[in-house]
């Protein structure tokens, strides 16, 4: 039994040695590690809370201009009923008694003298022929009562300047053909026209011309753009017609064609040849 107990005791020993000599474990984590993930934690917290903070106030401000706009609607509403009140305390007022009156008589009609004029106004059909001073030509104009201005067909527009003034030159071009007439004449303005095909607007010169309808010799602004693929070189517009002209659509060519100005020089024509 004594040399069963002496082996026992011998592992004890050497057990409890192995315990009490055994070195603690080292931690996973170093203090710095640590103190910078606190670090963070805290930021991440104070983050958070300023967030809140910032929703907090954010629905604070909405709810405080919800309450000014509920304010502002009610003093309104009370205006209104004060409005309503004095008028109902107001007395109706008399109707005005209305006498009634001898109709006027109705002016006599105007008495048209021939199918050309009308009183002081000629009277113009849907196409009328128009002679141009500067180049001392005929050509046919369109009437047409929905465009305000008129317009002349003009290829090459180059404004300058003569004599301290604003001019402009062009090529009054009638058609498609070779011949067109350089022209030149006082620049009035600019305007912007928007194409029924296209949204954007259009920024075109407008230039005075001394033309003569019928009879009647006017100095008239026409719209300076390119009518090359139009039926007539020539619009007139509701600002030449105003006050001087009453139209038929029904006819055309009302007034007699007027005739080319003896004395006068002509234009030579400028072929497109050349001009290029």
């Amino acid at each position: 039994m004594v040399k069963t107990f002496v082996p026992l005791l011998m592992i004890s020993s050497i057990l409890l040695s192995g315990c009490i000599n055994r070195t603690p474990p080292t931690p996973t984590v170093s203090p710095a590690q640590l103190t910078n993930a606190l670090t963070e934690t805290e930021l991440r917290l104070a983050e958070q809370m300023e967030q809140q903070c910032q929703g907090w106030q954010d629905r604070q401000q909405t709810n405080f201009d919800q309450y000014q706009l509920v304010q502002k609607g009610q003093r309104q509403l009370d205006q209104r009923l004060e409005q309503i009140e004095n008028k109902l305390d107001t007395p109706p007022v008399q109707p005005a008694v209305i006498t009634a009156k001898k109709p006027s008589q109705c002016p006599q009609p105007v008495a048209v003298t021939d199918s050309k004029n009308l009183g002081n106004k000629i009277v113009v059909g849907k196409d009328e022929w128009l002679w141009i001073e500067s180049v001392n030509r005929v050509y046919e104009a369109r009437i047409d009562t929905g465009a305000k201005t008129s317009s002349i067909s003009a290829l090459d527009i180059t404004p300058f300047e003569k004599d301290g003034k604003r001019w402009v030159r062009f090529r009054l071009a009638p058609d498609d053909s070779d011949d067109s007439f350089e022209i030149e004449a006082p620049l009035v303005r600019y305007v912007k026209i928007r194409q029924a095909s296209s949204n954007e607007l259009d920024r075109r010169p407008v230039a005075s011309l001394t033309v003569r309808l019928g009879k009647m010799t006017e100095v008239a602004e026409f719209t300076l753009t390119d009518r090359t693929q139009m039926s007539y070189p020539i619009l007139l517009g509701r600002e030449f017609l105003r006050d001087v002209a009453i139209v038929d659509v029904a006819r055309e060519n009302i007034q007699p064609k007027p005739a080319i100005v003896e004395g006068q020089p002509q234009l030579e024509a400028v072929s497109k040849t050349k001009k290029q």
